[in-house]
């Protein structure tokens, strides 16, 4: 077996490298696998009647994917197989539920390969139920070249747009800043900062992967308290340094829950705010404008004035309502 492994493992990367005229008529080595998941809710108590999702990728042009799906039991388990070339991903899916992305497995070297075809695979999935979804104000901010070289810049985020005079917005909820030297899109060195209007406004990280997990990626509820005032990005490229470093999380798990318009009572607590999320980080890249820069976020508030951060993605709306 190890030896037919290996010779098999071989000519396929012969095969594939780049330059080899008959990759694109390849068919990658395959392995029968068995997935056990187990799905859960978000108190540990079993799914029973979801449905899981094997999807197996072909790598000819064009095949399709292969697919094969099977009902949880009493307990929340299900059992699915087939057959995978080189990589395999799991789904699970149930009425009442949001959907969950399950791992993207690779199946790519001898170990895997021998570990795929000897042993069921079990994976536990969690599927968070729908409670009370909320209409959002969606907006997808991408490339927007900033306005101005230095001082606060005021974003609007109900309006989506620069507060005035750089565009039709009319409430600070985001202040962008720019600073230090920027002399073309691989020589800089700069600090690109977020803050606030409103002392008890803020934001807070909050990590999940970008393709993976339930739809429903936030809490239900935004917390009451843990939020920063500001917020700060490095950002410094040198051809003379052989490159460049920033503090943007480019594989997408840096996400951000935020409140902004909070109002006070007279003891300082806040009684009322707007809230919502970033998903993925804000991204700085430089431009064609006199800056030298655009950011990009994507963005859902809330317009109800209320902590509900399970956003309803067939209703959230793409301009204020």
């Amino acid at each position: 077996m190890k030896t037919l492994l290996t010779s098999t493992l071989g000519v396929w990367a012969l095969l594939v490298s780049p330059g080899c005229a008959i990759a694109q008529d390849l068919v990658m080595p395959a392995v029968p696998i068995t997935v056990e998941a187990s799905v859960r809710d978000p108190e540990g108590s079993p799914v029973e009647g979801a449905t899981v999702h094997l999807s197996l990728p072909r790598y000819r042009l064009g095949d399709k994917y292969q697919e094969a799906e099977a009902k949880t039991n009493k307990e929340g388990v299900a059992t699915v197989s087939g057959t995978a070339q080189q990589d395999y991903l799991l789904s699970v899916e149930k009425a009442g539920y949001y959907r969950t992305q399950g791992p993207h497995r690779g199946i790519n070297d001898e170990k895997s390969f021998q570990q795929y075809a000897t042993g069921v695979q079990k994976i536990e999935m969690e599927l968070r139920p729908v409670r009370n979804p909320v209409v959002g104000f969606s907006r997808d901010v991408d490339r927007r070249p900033l306005p101005k070289t230095d001082g606060p810049m005021g974003f609007d985020l109900e309006i989506g747009d620069w507060v005035a005079p750089f565009g039709k917005g009319r409430t600070p909820d985001f202040i962008f800043e720019l600073g230090g030297r920027f002399t073309s899109s691989r020589d800089y060195d700069q600090k690109f900062t977020l803050r606030f209007s409103r002392p008890q406004d803020g934001i807070t990280v909050f990590k999940h992967p970008k393709d993976i997990g339930s739809a429903l990626k936030w809490p239900y509820e935004a917390p009451l308290s843990g939020y920063e005032s500001s917020r700060t990005w490095l950002l410094k490229w040198s051809l003379k340094e052989g490159g460049r470093g920033t503090t943007i999380d480019l594989g997408g798990e840096t996400n951000y829950l935020f409140r902004v318009r909070s109002e006070v009572d007279e003891k300082g607590n806040v009684v009322r705010a707007m809230y919502g999320v970033v998903s993925g980080d804000f991204i700085p890249v430089g431009g064609n404008n006199e800056i030298g820069r655009n950011v990009s976020f994507t963005y859902v508030l809330n317009p109800d004035w209320t902590r509900n951060l399970e956003f309803d993605p067939a209703k959230t709306a793409s301009s204020p309502r």
